[in-house]
């Protein structure tokens, strides 16, 4: 920056200098000096040919004059722009010079020594240097910015332009530096900030992606010890002799089918997460959702509805996860009858589990279908869970085109599905 600067002032002084040298006024306390040699010629030759003043036309004279006599008429003139009478000449400068005849003066010459033309070459002259140094100056400003903002202020600006796309996550773009911009170390640096921030984003991205396998192993891998234990569970419960021990047989397998619950939804959480949740949907006839709603309400809570004759794009096996957890989270949360009922509506067919239980404040409502959410009727009633269950069954309905909506009533709570009819 220093040199640039530098520069443009030893420019700007040469320049300045340059006009100084062509354009600097002359002392007009110090005229040009009068050729008194050419002023006596012009005095002598007009007194000897005072009775033919056209005999001065074949006479070459260094100045341009004209000549009175004492009464003030022109008697001759050399020509150009010369004045009618002697003041206007004296007032333009011209010089009075007496010419004597038989002893005695007859008249006088006025002689132009600083011709007019002459002024209007310097004025011509200083204008002329005064264009060329303005001139001069604006190309030198020009060059001097141009090069101000090619080397600092779009550097700064491809700086500000790489850092909203660092803040945007964009870490994939180098910053391209220019080793011989005053700023080339300053832009690497950033651009070395850029690889250390990409490679932390990969070390985590990996870590993450780890974890979430590890998460789903181990989901999966539980799952076969506790089929061991329900079998046990169950084989133990067919030679229970007293009462007493089938129920608390009956206890460990509900225990156990709860675990099972809870696995499958963070494996299925794990799996959403790494991108692995398949769906793959299928036209169905729409009498296969009763078929699934009642196989899901073991206890036999739930009246169902007519489900109107249609086809539907529908995943059996992953709307079967769907409403095993809405049918769960109604026996868990509100342990009462449960009315389901069917509709088409425009281009889907919509199903309401509606049960009649203490239902979900308003205020956390749309937060019920997030993930790891527990709402403050789940906590208080010290009922196990995660907050997977309708955070799962949301991710797989839209997935599969439909949708799921959770509603309050005065009298209970609404879990609403929808699914694409088909074409």
């Amino acid at each position: 920056m220093k040199r640039f600067i530098l520069i443009y002032i030893v420019a700007s002084v040469v320049v300045l200098t340059l006009f100084l040298l062509i354009a600097w006024p002359k002392d007009p306390a110090s005229p040009s000096p009068v050729d008194t040699v050419a002023v006596n010629e012009i005095a002598m030759e007009a007194a000897l040919n005072w009775d033919d003043p056209a005999a001065l036309e074949r006479i070459g004279f260094a100045y341009s004059f004209f000549i009175t006599n004492n009464a003030g008429e022109v008697l001759y003139s050399s020509g150009g722009d010369m004045p009618d009478n002697a003041q206007s000449a004296i007032r333009r400068g011209f010089l009075p010079v007496n010419i004597e005849s038989g002893g005695r003066i007859v008249g006088s010459a006025l002689i132009e020594t600083h011709p007019a033309d002459s002024y209007s070459r310097e004025t011509s002259s200083l204008r002329t240097a005064a264009i060329v140094s303005i001139s001069a100056l604006l190309a030198l400003n020009l060059a001097f910015f141009a090069s101000i903002y090619r080397s600092i202020i779009r550097p700064f600006r491809r700086v500000e332009r790489f850092a909203h796309k660092i803040s945007a996550g964009i870490l994939d773009e180098p910053l391209p530096a220019d080793d011989k911009n005053p700023f080339g170390l300053f832009t690497h640096s950033f651009d070395i900030m850029r690889d250390s921030l990409l490679e932390a984003s990969q070390k985590q991205l990996k870590a993450e992606r780890d974890r979430k396998e590890l998460v789903a192993s181990l989901s999966h891998d539980i799952k076969t010890p506790l089929t061991t234990i329900r079998l046990v569970t169950e084989l133990l419960q067919v030679s229970a002799d007293t009462p007493a021990t089938r129920e608390k047989l009956g206890t460990i397998e509900a225990k156990v089918n709860q675990i099972d619950r809870l696995m499958n939804d963070m494996l299925l959480s794990a799996l959403d997460e790494l991108g692995e949740l398949a769906v793959t949907t299928a036209s169905e006839d729409s009498g296969v959702l009763l078929s699934l709603l009642q196989s899901a309400d073991h206890a036999s809570k739930a009246r169902f509805g007519t489900v109107p004759p249609c086809m539907v794009e529908v995943d059996v096996a992953r709307m079967e996860q769907v409403i095993g957890n809405v049918i769960a989270n109604s026996y868990k949360y509100a342990g009462t009858a449960i009315d389901v009922s069917f509709a088409v509506v425009g281009e889907g067919l919509q199903i309401d589990v509606e049960d009649y239980g203490d239902g979900v404040d308003p205020e956390t409502l749309e937060l019920i279908t997030t993930k790891f959410y527990r709402g403050q009727n789940a906590i208080a009633s010290q009922k196990e869970g995660e907050g997977l269950g309708l955070f799962i069954a949301k991710q797989l309905m839209e997935k599969m085109g439909g949708g799921l909506e959770a509603l309050s009533r005065d009298d209970g709570f609404t879990i609403r599905l929808w699914l694409r009819l088909s074409r």
